[in-house]
């Protein structure tokens, strides 16, 4: 069997519980799966048989790309005019900290270009340093 998920009991169809048993003469441990209800003993015999909880594990969804530009209107945000925009060579960005959208632990500082001319954004680009 592939995946074998909740056992149940062939005599009063309760569920079967992994439990550990120790032989007395050899004093080797084995596993059986035992019915609380009618003392029902199953021997697992297939290898896929001893596995009692599997956990899978999905890989991440891919990342989307979050679109910082209008970030910029908003005046909560820090405000520098120490860095100067990669793309426009504009001077003043906003800055704050966001997960890394690889999926890797911790923060990281974020840019965003503030560039904006008669209340038009011209630039919006996106960086980390």
């Amino acid at each position: 069997m592939d995946r074998q998920g909740v056992r149940f009991c062939k005599d009063c169809a309760n569920i079967l519980y992994a439990q550990e048993r120790l032989d007395e003469e050899t004093g080797r441990r084995s596993l059986v799966y035992n019915c609380r209800i009618c003392d029902y003993v199953e021997v697992p015999r297939a290898h896929n048989d001893f596995v009692v909880y599997q956990s899978d594990v999905m890989p991440k969804a891919e990342q989307v790309q979050t679109d910082y530009s209008d970030y910029t209107l908003d005046p909560t945000y820090r405000r520098t005019s120490d860095v100067v925009c990669p793309r426009c060579r504009n001077l003043g960005a906003i800055m704050f900290y966001s997960e890394n959208e690889a999926g890797d632990w911790g923060m990281k500082l974020t840019y965003v270009c503030a560039h904006r001319e008669e209340g038009v954004r011209k630039c919006g680009h996106t960086w980390n340093l």
